[in-house]
């Protein structure tokens, strides 16, 4: 068993470092930023919530970023942790910006967002900026992923946050191009960023292709990374456009 992956058992989460060259990471930024103008832009109520920048699928405006999901470093990284099978569920762009409340991201667990059948699914948090416990970095309950899947443990299940506040969390502290993955039964929130240097992170959740997600699924891109997807079937790969159609009459 590798380094990274008798860490990542034992607890939970794994900070992979150097993932993404300098240059690249430059370059990423370029097109993370235009991004965050674009939502400027368009002014959408959700995807400036609380003061931060957030959407889905930042590989939806970006061939860069499309590119730095098939990253070798970047897929090694999670090859390590969840074999070779490698399919996207979906990624999410977030630039958190000084605030002043008591925690940016409640302390909680991702599976009852996006629960899949043998729970394969991981988070790599790829950090476009360096990632300080000042600028509300991931902080993570190492070993709470080995208790599973705990009822009432989203967001707003307020007696959870009670029971494990936020600030007696590990933060997790990362560099430009480091790469922090961790598993969604892992409990994990971020305190508010204190500084005037936004924290630029892109979350990308995948899952083995031996796994797949549970019920109707809000948003799944079903991509294949890397390996095989063993799931995919003639009417699931022509879902999209069905509910497209749907959608149009």
């Amino acid at each position: 068993m590798s380094r990274s992956k008798a860490f990542f058992e034992e607890n939970g989460f794994f900070l992979a470092k150097g993932v993404f060259s300098p240059k690249k990471i430059r370059e990423l930024e370029e097109d993370f930023d235009r991004i965050v103008d674009r939502l400027e832009v368009d002014k959408n109520t959700h995807s400036l919530a609380k003061g931060n920048a957030y959407t889905l699928n930042p590989h939806q405006y970006s061939g860069r970023w499309m590119a730095a999901l098939l990253e070798d470093g970047f897929l090694n990284a999670a090859e390590e942790l969840i074999g070779g099978d490698i399919v996207l569920s979906h990624a999410s762009l977030v630039e958190k910006r000084k605030s002043e409340s008591r925690a940016s991201i409640e302390m909680h667990q991702d599976w009852s967002y996006m629960p899949t059948r043998e729970n394969t699914l991981i988070s790599g948090m790829i950090h476009v900026s360096g990632a300080t416990e000042e600028m509300g970095c991931l902080r993570v309950f190492p070993g709470s992923h080995l208790r599973g899947r705990i009822p009432d443990s989203s967001r707003a299940d307020t007696d959870f946050q009670e029971r494990f506040p936020i600030e007696a969390a590990t933060p997790v502290v990362a560099e430009p191009g480091d790469v922090t993955f961790f598993s969604y039964f892992v409990y994990h929130g971020s305190m508010p960023n204190r500084t005037g240097t936004p924290r630029k992170t892109v979350i990308v959740r995948i899952l083995s292709g031996r796994d797949q997600r549970e019920g109707i699924c809000e948003y799944n891109e079903n991509i294949v990374l890397r390996g095989f997807n063993h799931h995919t079937t003639f009417e699931s790969a022509r879902k999209g456009v069905v509910e497209l159609r749907a959608e149009s009459k």
